[in-house]
């Protein structure tokens, strides 16, 4: 958690790209194994047999996560920049 502030504090800089890097990774994995404790807990409740498919659609919602915040990290402005966006007014021409 204390990665995003610094985040926000560095960037736009040379810095900038790591942490976001980084923070595309560890947002992605902090969510997985929070819904795999969400998994482990209600889905025998609903279904026995599909604690398993669950685990791999997860593990499949993740992939995708983490490739997508890659590509903007690595090919877009990066994580930072793009939420500081939202916050920006619009450039006038």
């Amino acid at each position: 958690m204390a990665l995003a502030p610094v985040c926000f504090a560095v960037s736009p800089s040379a810095v900038s790209m790591p942490l976001d890097v980084a923070l595309g990774l560890a947002l992605p994995l902090h969510a997985h194994i929070g819904m795999n404790y969400v998994i482990t807990d209600y889905v025998p409740k609903i279904s026995k047999g599909l604690t398993g498919p669950a685990r791999v659609l997860q593990l499949l919602f993740t992939a995708v996560t983490v490739a997508g915040l890659l590509n903007l990290n690595v090919r877009g402005e990066g994580m930072t920049e793009t939420v500081k966006k939202l916050w920006r007014g619009k450039e006038k021409k």
